[in-house]
């Protein structure tokens, strides 16, 4: 049955994300822990009420376009997505962001790959497929999506994140797959997100670190098997439950990430969060930027909750506080008759 005449709503969310070890490393085979958080994009499509295909985003400001069924919205993720799963109706959709977003700035939650998971999600089955399964293929496909989108760049990290939900261990394989395994925090750590009210240049970042390691290739080497490592040992305490070896692989995989802006030229560890992190030295706090730096988030972890708080309380006025819970069920996607 065509979409147009289905008469059935959908709708579906996707959270977003924040990384806990293995920025940059993971784009070269390295482990990543990765944090589905309570922050969501959502879509909803329904069948159109006239002869034409209409969009709404959500996000930093509201857009809408209307367009004929043989068009294209002008919107990238939903672009790509309904030219790899094409149908021929017409229908109206819209992609709600603003969590993901303060005000006009992205967050740096994966934003992109939210937005990207939440509308194949629910574009799946509006156009009377299959419910988008959790797994490897559905990720890869996805990954695909969102490079395409990205001009071929991402681990694919963030994707993996939405779709899953949860705390998971990512790795590419050496045949550049993603793998995916579900972990959980030591019991007792808590953690909170500091927004530093600046936003980072992911893909200049990215470049400078690819030119680098083109550049100086022992250097680069040396520095990724220790990320690596790091990496690796913190997502083996988490899954010890042993709350001391993962803080002290987070304040270390910080430390190693101030280096390496040094080596690519770049301040992936701004003043900002400089300050931030020696206070949290300071209070017993482990500190590190989150992605890949240059502002968004960075994230406070401990297993002392008192040592947490008074934390939080000192961070400068010019940052904000974020209270972040874990997403546990990734893509979700529901219906509705009309």
């Amino acid at each position: 049955m065509p979409a147009s005449e289905s008469a059935i709503r959908v709708v579906s969310r996707a959270p977003g994300k924040l990384v806990v070890l293995g920025e940059y490393a993971v784009l070269n085979g390295a482990p990543a822990l990765v944090l589905a958080v309570d922050r969501y994009c959502c879509a909803t499509i329904g069948p159109s009420e006239d002869g034409s295909c209409h969009f709404v985003s959500m996000a930093n400001t509201d857009e809408a376009v209307d367009f004929s069924a043989d068009m294209r919205s002008g919107y990238a993720v939903v672009d790509e997505v309904l030219q790899s799963l094409p149908n021929a109706g017409i229908w109206q959709g819209m992609l709600d962001s603003r969590e993901l977003f303060a005000a006009t700035m992205k967050l740096g939650l994966g934003s992109s790959a939210a937005a990207l998971t939440a509308w194949a999600g629910a574009w799946a089955v509006f156009s009377g497929r299959e419910r988008l399964r959790t797994d490897s293929r559905t990720l890869e496909m996805l990954i695909g999506l969102h490079q395409a989108i990205q001009a071929g760049a991402g681990s694919g990290v963030d994707v993996a994140a939405s779709l899953f939900g949860g705390v998971i261990r990512f790795q590419l394989n050496e045949d550049s797959l993603p793998e995916v395994s579900t972990v959980q925090l030591p019991k007792g750590v808590g953690f909170a997100g500091i927004f530093s009210r600046s936003a980072a240049s992911t893909p200049d970042f990215v470049a400078r670190y690819e030119a680098w390691r083109a550049a100086k290739t022992e250097e680069a080497m040396a520095l990724h098997a220790a990320l690596a490592e790091i990496a690796e040992n913190g997502i083996g305490a988490a899954s010890e439950d042993d709350a001391q070896g993962f803080l002290e692989a987070v304040t270390e995989y910080g430390r190693c990430l101030e280096y390496l802006g040094v080596c690519i030229g770049a301040q992936i560890v701004t003043p900002k969060h400089r300050e931030l992190m020696k206070t949290a030295e300071r209070l017993g706090i482990a500190y590190k930027v989150s992605g890949a730096g240059g502002g968004d988030f960075g994230l406070a972890f401990s297993a002392d909750a008192a040592a947490l708080d008074s934390f939080k309380r000192a961070v400068d006025v010019e940052c904000d506080v974020f209270e972040f819970g874990i997403d546990p069920s990734g893509l979700i996607v529901e219906t509705a008759s009309e």
